[in-house]
């Protein structure tokens, strides 16, 4: 499941906890809203494995800075992913 379907899903189980409905644009607005907080806290989380990932390693600076990097790219390649799923 991608985080657009994890958003739309977390929508329908609000409407359901506080017995609610919304129209498709209503739906949609809310699903963006999630996804882009879901997409947040992965960039957050991301930033941290990086400090981690330097304070970890700080002996060899260079392997750290490989992490570093590494764990970058992959984001930057996942968040771009998921936003062409737009």
């Amino acid at each position: 499941m991608d985080i657009r379907q994890k958003a739309e899903k977390a929508v329908q189980d609000a409407c359901a906890a506080i017995s609610a409905t919304l129209d498709e644009d209503q739906a949609k607005k809310v699903s963006d809203v999630i996804e882009r907080a879901l997409v947040d806290v992965m960039r957050e989380a991301a930033k941290e494995h990086s400090v981690a990932a330097r304070a970890c390693c700080s002996p060899d600076d260079d392997i750290a800075h490989k992490i570093t990097d590494e764990i970058n790219r992959r984001n930057d390649a996942l968040i771009a992913n998921l936003q062409g799923l737009r």
